[in-house]
């Protein structure tokens, strides 16, 4: 086990506030980030993340709201860090690409960039989007010269730009990505990154001409970097700026929708500036509701705290957990949310809680404390990223502690007097209390807490209570 974990999520581009797809990957760096701190101690740990705030999409945003660049990134990026606050999310550090020290970093790697000869000038005749921030190649579009992703018609683009000599570093990826030197899950997702790269990589454009909201070429002020280069060196830009000696990361979770800049692009300006690799990129699928895309036309777009606002941080953590697969699509249905709510938190753990703790203090039990062991199951699922699965298990016990309940029926255990018998059921019911507390901590954090503040003083109350859902 290394003595230091760094983890990562994609920093959030600032077109609009933070909805679920964002707060579903914040959440899972969250519980892992979790986990490493209880196992290694919250100082060998570091959470970041945070937002992307330049390019040519946030400058036509701002102008539309009649707006500053800076003023309109600083009203979005507000927006993230009070949602991740609200939503109890323990990130380290929450950077901005206009941090000033971010920016003067991110100058000095291009600049060795430039001078290793990676970097030369050329001219980019093709396709742009601006939604995504991306060219494009013509076979990646849908009829029409649509971008796949927005369903938007995407810009003729012609200007001068500095390439990045990406070409030169297929191999080297290729077999960096086939000895594991730098993993990717799933394994589809290193399968198709794989095939990508096989196909041939071309050089890349790195800069901008006809944009103005970036930052600025040192050898070239007519140019500004290209947003994704600029957003990807936050990465090592944050600890940096901290004097952490964490890079390079262990775990960085990002989207499918972002696997190309993250495990082509970003690897190999790190194999051109003789630095470190992450050891591993996480991928998680894209996010629909009741089976559409988000979008706000459809008036579908889900602000997280809507959600916990009613129901709680935990109940959404619990759900999102629980019924996505965190490597393949997910749909978000309200109709399933309300029923985990109400027959998995409510009706299996709630009351589980307060019925055994009621129990306790009316038959006056002496309860004995003891340690209970880890659930290491759980933790093994947690590290294969197995969130689903690792709620399975707790669950599962949570269904045995209900069962035994029913089988041993302690009231008829006092009612015939058999208070030893009684005495050694209800702790050891205690017990399991206890530990399914202890491996909820990483999950469901507030809930973790609640149950075992409530075994402390044996004073039960609703940990989910009955909500209605009209």
């Amino acid at each position: 086990m290394n003595d230091k974990h760094y983890l990562t999520t994609p920093i959030y581009y600032v077109n609009d506030r933070p909805h679920i797809g964002h707060a579903y990957t914040t959440i899972v760096a969250d519980v892992l980030a979790r986990y490493w701190r209880r196992r290694l101690g919250n100082d060998k740990v570091f959470f970041l993340t945070g937002t992307d705030e330049h390019g040519a999409k946030i400058e036509r945003a701002a102008c539309k709201l009649g707006m500053s660049p800076k003023e309109f990134a600083d009203s979005v990026s507000a927006k993230y860090q009070a949602t991740w606050k609200s939503l109890k999310l323990t990130p380290d550090y929450f950077i901005r690409t206009t941090d000033p020290e971010h920016e003067k970093i991110v100058v000095e790697l291009v600049s060795k960039l430039h001078e290793t000869g990676d970097i030369y000038k050329g001219e980019y005749a093709g396709r742009y989007c601006v939604a995504c921030e991306e060219y494009k190649q013509q076979n990646e579009l849908l009829d029409g010269n649509k971008c796949p992703i927005h369903k938007t018609i995407i810009e003729e683009v012609k200007e001068e730009v500095y390439f990045f000599r990406l070409s030169n570093y297929q191999k080297q990826l290729l077999y960096i990505i086939d000895k594991g030197e730098m993993t990717i899950f799933p394994e589809s997702r290193k399968n198709e990154i794989v095939n990508f790269v096989k196909s041939g990589l071309q050089d890349i454009a790195i800069s901008r001409s006809n944009v103005g909201w970036g930052i600025k070429l040192p050898w070239d002020k007519q140019h500004t970097l290209y947003v994704w280069v600029d957003a990807l060196f936050n990465y090592y830009s944050a600890p940096k700026m901290l004097s952490k000696d964490y890079f390079p990361p262990d775990e960085q979770f990002i989207g499918k929708d972002i696997l190309r800049f993250h495990v082509v692009i970003w690897p190999a300006m790190l194999l051109a500036l003789g630095l470190l690799l992450p050891r591993q990129l996480v991928v998680n699928g894209y996010f629909t509701v009741n089976g559409e895309k988000m979008s706000k036309t459809l008036g579908n777009v889900i602000d997280p705290l809507k959600i916990t606002s009613t129901w709680g941080n935990d109940a959404l953590r619990y759900y999102l957990l629980r019924d996505l697969s965190f490597s393949e699509d997910g749909d978000f249905s309200w109709d399933r949310f309300k029923q985990r709510y109400e027959s998995e938190l409510s009706n299996a753990l709630g009351n589980l809680v307060q019925r055994v703790l009621s129990m306790v203090n009316r038959y006056e039990i002496d309860i004995v404390e003891k340690n209970t062991p880890e659930l290491e199951s759980v933790n093994l699922k947690l590290e294969s990223y197995d969130f689903s699965g690792a709620l399975d298990v707790i669950w599962e016990k949570i269904a045995r502690a209900n069962a035994e309940i029913e089988k041993q029926r302690p009231w008829q255990l006092s009612k015939e007097g058999k208070l030893a018998e009684l005495s050694i059921h209800l702790n050891e019911l205690y017990a399991d209390i206890q530990s399914i507390a202890d491996a909820l901590s990483s999950l469901l954090p507030e809930t973790s807490q609640k149950i075992l503040s409530q075994l402390k003083s044996l004073e039960p109350s609703p940990i989910f209570p009955r909500i209605d859902t009209e």
